[in-house]
């Protein structure tokens, strides 16, 4: 093999090696795809059922390895944002975030026994925590997604342009 045949086999090399020892297998990444999306579907339908009054998450905005396809084998991470209809202002979102955080909590608890994976709850050292931390943990316990969900403020409201 000479230097040149080397050279231009170098980039198929480099995708097999990331395909087979890098990346999450296929289905996983698979099932990675669809427990983000289910979880965003669920906040935005279910999170807030028996809220009085009336609570809705408008919007969730992934980030993340799952979300730009970064996943590496044996964990990923998944960053949540939850726009909720109730805050109507940061201090609202200071003032109210614990409770919404145990709230989407409580629902989580519910859909992965639905769904069937292992869901481990982070426990936050902070007396009004920012964050709702927990692990998705597959069936076969090899693959996992680290989990971050942030109630948010939407500071900007509904776009202009979607109300048409």
């Amino acid at each position: 093999m000479t230097v040149t045949t080397a050279v231009m086999d170098f980039p198929g090399a480099l995708d097999g090696f990331i395909e087979r020892i890098l990346l999450p297998d296929t289905q996983f990444r698979l099932l990675l795809r669809r427990a983000v999306g289910d979880i965003c579907e669920f906040l935005k339908r279910s999170a807030f059922l028996d809220a009085r009054p009336p609570v809705r998450v408008l919007k969730v905005v992934k980030g993340g390895s799952s979300d730009k396809s970064t996943s590496l084998k044996g964990g990923s991470d998944a960053d949540l944002v939850v726009f909720v209809s109730s805050l109507q202002s940061y201090q609202q979102q200071l003032d109210d975030r614990k409770e919404i955080l145990q709230e989407i909590r409580k629902q989580l608890k519910i859909w992965g026994k639905k769904q069937g994976f292992q869901v481990k709850f982070e426990i936050s050292k902070h007396d009004n925590p920012r964050v709702l931390s927990f692990r998705l943990i597959a069936r076969d316990d090899k693959e996992w997604v680290d989990f971050d969900v942030l109630p948010a403020y939407d500071v900007l409201g509904e776009s202009p342009l979607k109300k048409k």
